[in-house]
């Protein structure tokens, strides 16, 4: 073997380890976040379930994205930050999200993206909609079986390396899917996508404003509390987890989802 070759391959083992290791920067505060409203609705451990399947969908949305998740991202902050900045306490936190992702739904419907974005990034949001909600399930399970709450940091090592690898793996045959159906039913997939992005991306800047403006979460104060403790060992474990999946992604040659 060359070692121009094994130089080439080290390196590729090393950045693709390294992008996933960001995924999993970006992944583990929205999942908390998410987990902890989820919980404090009283899904108990099946919260896992919803938590990581809309986390797993935002991060393929960015992962593989272009202009899809910029715009719906952009549409909910700019939402959020005229209520918050007009009347916060009419609409609430559950309001904003659901005018954020009303207002992402028809700015979706009304632009028309470029083929390329059409056709590929609302494919890759069901697939990590779907791989999200199957490692949610898989940690719901256990989790129920298990005397004590899985603790944050090992919880997101496992969903960030097996979701990843999930994800990869079957992402090109939901592009696949959608190329086939062509851009009408894609289009309605868009909205969606829009949607979604903007819900969250609002409810993310509400949350993080609220203690800063003296209002409160919707009842989640208390639910929010841990999240502060939590987070530097569960942005640890997401990280190391994605690292590990970006590093067995190389290794075994799967292919870069933007060449799917």
């Amino acid at each position: 073997m060359r070692p121009s070759y094994v130089r080439h391959r080290a390196a590729m083992i090393f950045l693709r380890g390294l992008i996933w290791s960001l995924v999993g920067l970006i992944y583990a505060p929205l999942f908390l976040g998410l987990l902890a409203i989820f919980r404090n609705l009283g899904f108990c451990h099946a919260a896992f379930v919803p938590a990581a399947a809309l986390a797993s969908t935002a991060g393929a949305i960015f992962y593989g994205a272009r202009q899809v998740g910029v715009v719906g991202t952009m549409i909910g902050l700019a939402i959020t930050s005229v209520v918050l900045v007009t009347k916060p306490d009419v609409l609430g936190l559950w309001g904003t999200v659901g005018l954020a992702a009303v207002a992402g739904a028809v700015i979706g419907w009304w632009i028309k993206f470029p083929e390329r974005c059409s056709l590929q990034v609302p494919a890759k949001a069901v697939a990590g909609l779907t791989t999200g909600a199957l490692c949610g399930g898989i940690m719901a399970l256990a989790e129920s079986l298990h005397p004590f709450d899985f603790r944050a940091a090992s919880s997101l090592a496992f969903l960030v390396s097996v979701n990843g690898i999930l994800y990869v793996s079957t992402v090109s045959w939901w592009v696949r899917r959608a190329a086939a159906r062509g851009n009408r039913s894609c289009d309605d997939i868009e909205v969606i996508v829009v949607a979604l992005m903007a819900g969250l991306a609002g409810g993310g800047l509400w949350i993080g404003a609220a203690p800063l403006i003296a209002i409160s979460a919707a009842g989640l104060d208390v639910a929010l509390v841990d999240l502060e403790t939590d987070l530097p060992l569960a942005v640890f474990g997401a990280v190391f987890g994605g690292a590990l999946a970006g590093i067995l992604l190389e290794a075994f040659k799967f292919r870069w989802v933007h060449e799917g």
